[in-house]
């Protein structure tokens, strides 16, 4: 095995080197610009609750619209416990939506309504 020549350099990950002062500073600035620009900062929480195992490796998730939703891609629910899901967000309009497994299989019934300031609980079934 050769060893290594002086001068040469081998590829290696470089540090970052961005205060973290300055980060939290543009953080706290970006949230200043949203709540002056009718963004969520003053939206009321909405929460989407789903009791139901959908058993091991499988995830529930939301389309709709309000909140950054869309009908068509899902966003993933937090698993709580092996039977409840759950989605929140700050909105200032209802928010329509539906849960699907895995993002693929629909549940069925009714689309969701949540207005803001409400938490929803429901037993899906597919």
């Amino acid at each position: 095995m050769k060893p290594l020549s002086k001068g040469f350099k081998t590829p290696g990950r470089k540090k970052d080197t961005t205060p973290a002062t300055e980060t939290t500073t543009q953080t706290a600035s970006a949230r200043s610009v949203t709540a002056r620009n009718g963004g969520t900062a003053s939206g009321k929480p909405v929460t989407i609750e789903a009791k139901i195992d959908v058993g091991f490796g499988n995830t529930l998730y939301l389309r709709g619209e309000g909140q950054g939703l869309s009908w068509n891609q899902g966003v993933p629910l937090t698993c709580v416990d092996s039977s409840t899901w759950k989605w929140s967000g700050e909105v200032k309009d209802a928010v329509k939506c539906k849960l699907l497994l895995n993002d693929s299989v629909w549940a069925q019934g009714e689309d969701i309504v949540a207005a803001p300031g409400q938490k929803v609980e429901i037993s899906p079934a597919f």
